[in-house]
């Protein structure tokens, strides 16, 4: 990736090297799976939001519709990002990945909201919410107009913005009970095996089996938001 302070690609289509395209799918296969990967992601999410936010008109509160909303729009952002920055031309791609990877602090922080502002009140709901939206704008301004930065400092807002949940940790599992806290860590196992297979550089469909892993744990995190804030507050879950 070109490492700039600008947010406009200038690199000429002419001068970006045939290498790129070919390093990034070695194989037309490999790029063709990836694609229905992305597709069926999408599809899902569309789907399943749709399906979220009908149930949540129906047994929750207007407050539960709108963090369902900012959860859902969240994941189609991530994942019509994701499409946009892996299926572009060459010249594209240094521009557009600031733009998936600014994408998942907007997922994560989406993720997020149904559980801060649904399962905490008070001063818990406001604080820890207002704290994951803040460690997610520095991260997707950062990721936008600081690209260069040293990956340290991405490795620790990462964690800071994954593992900001402990500091109310109490409140969360009495607000969302056992079963959404353990498809929470079962989605986080499954991202985290995604990446193993993603740093297999020689592995030919390593981008599709990642994505796929990406796409299984943001499902196992769809279930947590529908068992632990919209049938829990119902009294379905």
């Amino acid at each position: 990736m070109t490492e700039t302070t600008s947010i406009i690609p200038t690199t000429p289509a002419a001068q970006v090297p045939a290498t790129v395209a070919a390093t990034h799918y070695p194989t037309p296969a490999a790029k063709c799976a990836d694609l229905v990967v992305h597709l069926a992601g999408l599809a899902c999410a569309l789907l399943g939001g749709g399906i979220m936010l009908g149930l949540a008109f129906g047994l929750g509160s207007l407050s539960q519709v709108a963090a369902i909303a900012v959860y859902t729009v969240g994941l189609i952002t991530m994942l019509s990002l994701s499409t946009a920055y892996n299926f572009a031309k060459a010249r594209w791609r240094p521009l557009l990945r600031r733009f998936d990877h600014a994408g998942i602090f907007i997922m994560i922080a989406a993720s997020y909201t149904p559980f801060t502002t649904q399962n905490l009140h008070g001063w818990w709901a406001i604080g820890m919410t207002t704290a994951v939206w803040s460690v997610a704008g520095v991260g997707v301004a950062a990721k936008l107009f600081l690209p260069g930065l040293d990956k340290r400092f991405w490795v620790g807002l990462y964690l800071a913005l994954g593992w900001l949940v402990l500091v109310a940790i109490k409140p969360m599992i009495a607000g969302m009970g056992w079963a959404a806290l353990l498809l929470l860590a079962l989605g986080g196992v499954i991202y985290s095996t995604g990446t193993v297979f993603y740093l297999m550089k020689r592995l030919k469909f390593r981008r599709a089996i990642w994505h796929g892993h990406v796409i299984g744990g943001a499902g196992l995190h769809y279930a947590a938001v529908l068992v632990g804030v919209v049938l829990a507050s119902s009294g379905h879950s």
